[in-house]
């Protein structure tokens, strides 16, 4: 009876502290998101590092990204990526293929690092874990841990430069022992503001490509 009184009062004494932390860290993100929205248009590039921990493999990769709004395009040696909010087109180089589906801008950090920051961050806990230095830049260091246990994930952690309201990295720790990390390079806001086909797949600039439709 005495530990269940003692537990019911240290989360008592314990709650406004939780909270508290949690609004520090919806306050930055919230920030970072401000400021991300106000840009007309955002260019970056960014390598992104895969490593198989049971393997003890890694392989790096390079890859630049142009956003107008929830409308983006990637860009890596192995695939293009067009999204205009509402479908999105992903291109096979090697296959010459295209798969079309509806686009979520939340759902993928790999393909769509910037989109995870700035969507709903209802499927997570946050915290705030704290400052960290990385190549000179003093940076905060956030943990996104999934509500679903069942997520192929333990958490994502992102790096931000608070300062220069900038993010640096973002780290996927998979439960199958393979993380990726990227790492934003060549950051520049509001360079020329492109048109909006500039995100859309025009299959007619690809002879004889093979369309595959995951809408239908």
């Amino acid at each position: 009876m005495r530990v269940k009184k003692f537990s019911v009062i240290l989360s008592l004494v314990l709650a406004p502290f939780f909270a508290n932390s949690q609004k520090g860290v919806d306050d930055v993100l919230d920030r970072l998101a401000g400021t991300i929205s106000s840009y007309k248009c955002l260019y970056f590039e960014y390598t992104m590092k895969t490593e198989d921990v049971q393997l003890n493999t890694s392989e790096m990769k390079d890859g630049k990204v142009l956003m107008k709004g929830n409308k983006y395009r990637l860009s890596t040696k192995d695939i293009d990526l067009y999204s205009d909010g509402i479908t999105q087109w992903q291109y096979l180089k090697e296959d010459n293929e295209v798969m079309i589906s509806l686009a979520d801008s939340t759902s993928d950090i790999i393909t769509n690092p910037i989109g995870f920051i700035m969507g709903d961050k209802k499927d997570f806990k946050r915290k705030l874990k704290g400052e960290v230095n990385e190549d000179g830049f003093n940076l905060l260091e956030i943990d996104f841990y999934p509500w679903d246990i069942k997520m192929p994930y333990s958490y994502i952690r992102v790096r931000i430069d608070d300062e220069r309201q900038k993010p640096y990295s973002i780290k996927y720790v998979g439960k199958d022992g393979v993380h990726y990390t990227i790492k934003i390079k060549n950051y520049t806001p509001d360079t020329e503001v492109p048109e909006d086909g500039e995100f859309v797949f025009e299959p007619s600039k690809y002879p004889e490509v093979e369309t595959v439709d995951l809408r239908e």
